[in-house]
């Protein structure tokens, strides 16, 4: 599927079908700042124009990597660029939330160490139930009249939630969300049960993260339960409590593994390909999120992206993902803004 340039929503923006991730920008288990540049650099000059940070990833690392790069190549202006306010950027009582208080102090550290004089798309990181929806809303409406940020968005909401929240721009009169961002992959398919069609009615952009299931689906992990080293689900994983092994490591997510890395082998078919596919050919998916720690990773994925798997092929990978859905469902939205959820065993699946 190669890069195509869409609309993000209903807005006249358009961005590439295939957006650049950062989160690994600037920790111990990601890369540093050249090779952050590099990966940058590679993934312009490969056509992406869609480049998504937040102000917690590696307490701001991430964002004066990426401001860096963008000022001193001079290609601000080619980038839609998104960055996220919502989690604890600090120990204060006010340094987190959805609140007026912290998101006119998060713009402004976030537009200081991204360089710029604007944020292209700003999400709620999460929702935060302690504020009125109609305060964050009013806020971010004020930083967009300003001239600080472009477009409102919102990422792991409940569709209640988010629903609530285009209402309330409506009645009001403010600039709404114009994006929904959460994980969204064969093997975390809950977004694509009420979200995504409720986004897409509304014409509200679908900015899936996590869609190779931070990389279960190349099969590299096998079925033994044991995290390749160096990966994701290794040091960092166990540093944050291990969420990814709990949310991927069982019997049906294994099974489900096999089959989709027999379809890719059968058919010659890289399963980086297959799996980014079925996430921008899910009806109303705008563009997926990657994430790229190594040069190699930016490469390989532009690469998969340079074709399309035949539709005969996603009609397999299709009937494998919903055989795991039926078997064992994902809740949606993920506990507390993260995608870390448990599946439920087959027995109790309904």
């Amino acid at each position: 599927m190669p890069i195509e340039y869409v609309k993000l929503g209903r807005t006249g923006t358009k961005v590439s079908n295939i957006c650049l991730g950062t989160d690994n920008y600037g920790n111990q288990w990601g890369c540093d700042e050249p090779t952050a540049h590099e990966i940058l650099g590679t993934a312009l000059d490969g056509g992406i124009n869609f480049v998504d940070t937040s102000d917690s990833y590696n307490e701001g690392r991430s964002e004066s990597m990426i401001g860096n790069y963008l000022h001193d190549s001079g290609r601000r202006d080619s980038v839609v660029l998104a960055t996220k306010y919502r989690s604890a950027v600090g120990p204060g009582v006010n340094d987190a939330g959805a609140s007026r208080y912290h998101i006119v102090r998060a713009v402004e550290e976030s537009l200081r160490r991204l360089r710029t004089d604007r944020i292209d798309l700003l999400y709620c990181h999460s929702w935060d139930a302690d504020t009125p929806v109609e305060e964050t809303l009013r806020a971010v409406d004020d930083l967009i009249h300003q001239g600080k940020v472009v477009y409102a968005g919102a990422s792991n909401f409940p569709t209640w939630v988010l629903a609530k929240g285009l209402w309330t721009s409506d009645v009001r009169n403010l600039y709404r969300f114009e994006a929904i961002q959460s994980v969204f992959n064969i093997l975390q398919p809950g977004l694509g049960r009420e979200m995504v069609p409720f986004a897409a009615d509304h014409d509200v952009a679908v900015i899936p993260y996590s869609p190779l299931a931070s990389g279960m689906l190349t099969g590299q992990h096998g079925s033994a339960g044991k995290a390749v080293a160096g990966s994701k689900f290794d040091m960092r994983d166990d540093s944050k409590g291990g969420g990814l092994k709990a949310r991927y490591f069982n019997d049906a997510t294994f099974t489900a593994v096999e089959k989709f890395t027999a379809i890719a082998e059968k058919h010659g078919q890289p399963a980086i390909r297959l799996a980014l596919q079925w996430v921008s050919e899910f009806p109303g998916v705008t563009s997926p999120i990657f994430g790229a720690r190594k040069v190699e990773h930016i490469t390989g994925v532009l690469e998969a992206w340079s074709e399309s798997a035949p539709p005969e092929v996603m009609a397999e990978v299709r009937a494998v993902a919903e055989e795991f859905e039926a078997q064992a469902p994902m809740a949606y939205p993920p506990n507390s803004g993260q995608a870390f959820g448990t599946l439920p065993s087959s027995s109790t699946a309904k």
